[in-house]
């Protein structure tokens, strides 16, 4: 039961996003734009649940199959399974991998269509994140199943005994039933010492197993005049210095106020060592400070990590770097339109689109790249169970994404591979863009959305009531 407790408590913080699992991306498999959603098993191994849907009418078939996304395991892929198209709506497939090991992955997507063939692969973080329990009803029928196998090798051992050696129709002497006898009890200690050893390895396997739950790394915020720094630590023996460069940055720290997120930053702290990082803070009114700090292993494995962190008084110093940035009472700005859909579910998959205008309300032409992307956007339940960083092509890790298509190469020959990458690194950034997620709860939302216009990063917010 505690570490039942315990993985439950653990489920509401997980890997890349806090209390996020699934994953959203919005992107290209050579010509066919695709709309993947993953539902990652809460228990490892188990099944991922995958929903692919083409934007294109001329796709013929699509073929999934899992991988681990860096090693030896990332260059030699499983034979594929053929996704599943539905009945209802024939540009929509669907279908289950089996997920054998936590870690980094990656979903590889293999369209054939009308226009040829065309590849994607999608990293997936997955990470045993509870221990599940056997309901009642199933107990009790097992528990009745083991009395019954026990009561039948008590029985075969003394009708072994007693009868197996007489001729049809002959009674067993007094010898022959002593023995039956003594053959049941022999039987039945046997059968009670096995189930013994079976409880207590089946005890050994479930605390193994609850050590496997996955426990994110901790962060710990202090405070010194406007100097934060940040220790992590891990309580598993995990790397603490396997950081790799995700936007040009080894972590992005958002710091949001409570309880009304009236102020938000989007910042860089520095490498100091091994788990150490720190930065000047930017101008910012005092208050109490939720931190959200996103950080890419080398493995391609992404964490979110947590702390807390009071300003005593407001801090008059500037930004630490030029990408860093934030506002106070955000909310809507001047030539922003969030099309806000009429109707969003919780678990139910989404794109949320933004338009930018300019004072004449044309599409704006002096947008640019913020952070190699055309805007970023950080999604905040308004009681802080929930956070996720995510981009137009989902709430997927961007250096993840870049290590699964570099395992494309070798088919770039004969296939179309993915071009979003080159996308993500071009000079002209649309006035309109999608984030697609899937709010993983019904409640109330924030979206804080940034973006650069000229020299200079906007940061806008829009409400949103998410419904069961």
């Amino acid at each position: 039961m505690k570490f039942f407790l315990a993985a439950m408590l653990l489920s509401f913080t997980l890997a890349a996003h806090v209390g996020v699992s699934d994953v959203f991306f919005e992107g290209l498999a050579g010509p066919y734009p695709l709309y993947v959603t993953i539902r990652p098993p809460m228990v490892i191994p188990g099944v991922a649940e995958i929903s692919i849907r083409s934007a294109a009418k001329d796709v013929k078939g699509i073929r999934i199959t899992p991988m681990a996304l860096t090693g030896a395991g990332a260059k030699y892929p499983p034979t594929p399974d053929q996704a599943v198209r539905s009945k209802e709506d024939p540009q929509l497939f669907t279908g289950g991998l089996w997920i054998m090991r936590g870690g980094a992955w990656q979903v590889r997507a293999m369209v054939e269509g009308d226009r040829g063939a065309g590849v994607v692969s999608v990293p997936v973080p997955a990470m045993s994140q509870r221990v599940t329990t056997m309901d009642s009803v199933t107990g009790w029928v097992l528990a009745l199943l083991m009395v019954l196998l026990a009561a039948g090798v008590v029985g075969i051992a003394g009708a072994a005994m007693r009868e197996s050696q007489l001729a049809p129709g002959v009674f067993p002497d007094v010898k022959r039933v002593r023995s039956g006898r003594i053959a049941m009890v022999v039987g039945l200690m046997v059968a009670g010492v096995v189930i013994w050893f079976g409880r207590g390895w089946w005890e050994d396997e479930s605390q193994s197993y609850a050590k496997s739950i996955y426990k994110p790394l901790v962060l710990k915020a202090s405070l010194a005049g406007a100097k934060l720094s940040l220790q992590i630590e891990s309580s598993q023996k995990r790397e603490l210095d396997d950081f790799v460069l995700d936007h040009g940055h080894l972590m992005h720290l958002y710091a949001v106020r409570e309880p009304k997120l009236d102020a938000v930053y989007h910042l860089h702290p520095r490498r100091d060592g091994a788990g150490k990082f720190s930065l000047g803070l930017p101008a910012m009114p005092a208050g109490e400070y939720r931190l959200f700090a996103d950080v890419v292993h080398k493995s391609g494995f992404p964490e979110t990590l947590t702390a807390k962190v009071s300003l005593p008084r407001e801090l008059p110093g500037p930004a630490a770097s030029t990408d860093d940035a934030g506002a106070v009472f955000v909310g809507p700005i001047e030539g922003v339109v969030f099309e806000r859909p009429e109707k969003v579910v919780a678990n139910q998959a989404v794109t949320l689109r933004f338009r930018v205008q300019d004072k004449d309300g044309n599409p704006a032409a002096n947008l640019r790249e913020y952070l190699g992307m055309a805007a970023h956007m950080a999604i905040v339940k308004k009681d802080f169970s929930v956070f996720s960083h995510i981009h137009p092509s989902g709430n997927i890790s961007m250096a993840a994404y870049e290590m699964a298509q570099s395992n494309l190469l070798p088919l770039s020959s004969n296939v179309l591979v993915s071009s979003h990458a080159k996308e993500a690194g071009s000079a002209a950034v649309p006035a309109e863009f999608g984030f697609p997620f899937g709010f993983p709860s019904p409640g109330e939302y924030r979206l804080i959305l940034q973006f650069a216009r000229q020299e200079r990063v906007e940061t806008a917010s829009f409400d949103i009531t998410i419904q069961n």
